[in-house]
């Protein structure tokens, strides 16, 4: 097989045991692979492929008419050519860039990392890592909320905008959004670092913001309510409820006449508005009417 076919198979990963072989015994052989190791750390740069065809071109056409003896420049310049193809090609293949998910309105979604953890992403959230780095950096950024399964292995790190939860192997919760932050350890330990304290969770464990100051309880649920439909709260006050409902509905909320400060616990479903109003209005003694896309609360 030619060299060229085995060294594209080998950038592909496709090479059978005999092909392997035969790509051993090629003299650049040790060259192709600590080029390899070298370009795990450094980030594929934009790379205009006609551009540089055409810069290689011109070199050639130059050196032709300013040597006697084309052959050795040809040998040249084909051996250039072939480093910085490879190059490219490995620094590519083992710097993918970033991997972003966005969940939209009522929509979630798995992921299945490179180490095969799980993360089921809830709705009007955005996850985001690195797929090059990741073997030795398990690090990922979440804004709003999602469910981890953690395959066991180097520490594995959730990064919000309130702080930063690690583990090495476990079930969790994570909500991180503009006016709630949560984390729920369902199976192992999990280690939420905020403001410069480090504080240890166990399975049933339950952390929360409250008026800045850090709570933690105990729940008795085995896996988040919204992977089953539902939003459970409790002690929250309305204009919290109100946000929450906007993650799974897509209506404006006018709350001008109720006092958004009172506190509500409870549950409502994500595909029903009226049923998941219900449950809201009723414990609080008030009442609502929806026109176009807006619900307007008000005291009975």
């Amino acid at each position: 097989m030619k060299e060229e076919k085995l060294i594209k198979k080998w950038l592909n990963n496709e090479l059978s045991e005999e092909e392997l072989k035969a790509f051993k015994q090629l003299d650049a052989y040790s060259s192709y692979i600590k080029l390899s190791e070298k370009a795990k750390y450094f980030k594929a740069p934009k790379f205009d492929k006609q551009q540089s065809l055409n810069n290689i071109q011109s070199k050639i056409e130059i050196n032709q008419r300013n040597s006697k003896s084309t052959k050795p420049i040809y040998g040249y310049i084909a051996a250039f050519v072939a480093v910085v193809i490879i190059s490219f090609a490995i620094i590519n293949f083992t710097n993918q860039g970033l991997s972003s998910y966005q969940t939209q309105l009522a929509d979630t979604e798995n992921i299945i990392l490179p180490d095969q953890s799980q993360v089921d992403l809830a709705a009007n959230s955005t996850l985001s890592f690195e797929p090059g780095t990741w073997n030795n950096d398990r690090s990922l950024n979440l804004e709003g909320e999602a469910y981890f399964m953690v395959e066991k292995g180097e520490a594995f790190k959730v990064n919000t905008s309130y702080g930063e939860v690690e583990v090495l192997g476990t079930k969790f919760n994570v909500k991180s959004r503009t006016y709630d932050f949560e984390v729920t350890c369902f199976e192992g330990s999990v280690q939420v670092n905020i403001d410069e304290k480090a504080i240890i969770l166990l399975a049933n464990d339950l952390l929360y913001l409250q008026n800045g100051s850090i709570q933690v309880e105990q729940v008795r649920h085995s896996s988040p309510h919204w992977k089953k439909d539902r939003t459970t709260l409790k002690s929250k006050p309305i204009s919290f409820v109100i946000e929450e409902l906007k993650n799974y509905y897509d209506l404006e909320f006018d709350a001008a006449e109720v006092d958004t400060s009172r506190l509500y616990s409870g549950s409502f479903p994500h595909n029903d508005i009226n049923i998941a109003l219900k449950s809201i209005t009723l414990p609080l003694d008030l009442t609502y009417q929806i026109t176009d896309k807006k619900v307007i609360l008000s005291n009975k």
